[in-house]
């Protein structure tokens, strides 16, 4: 094993998934309904305290880091 593909192994395993359709971010929310981020947030976490939705970390196309969220099944 060369230290490239190593590396590229251990990246798989260490790095965020990517986001899945179904899921949604604060952002996402936020373009949509046109309210703040920060207002956006606050409401997917306050649904996710109620059972409603579940979250995780995932990697977006643009290779920042961003917590989904997703129905709580």
């Amino acid at each position: 094993m060369t230290e490239y593909e190593l590396l590229e192994e251990l990246a798989k395993e260490l790095g965020l998934p990517e986001i899945e359709p179904g899921e949604v971010t604060a952002q996402m929310v936020a373009d949509y309904t046109g309210v703040s981020n920060s207002q956006a947030m606050r409401t997917l976490k306050a649904k996710e305290s109620a059972g409603l939705l579940k979250s995780r970390m995932v990697k977006m196309p643009n290779n920042h880091p961003a917590r989904a969220f997703r129905k709580a099944a």
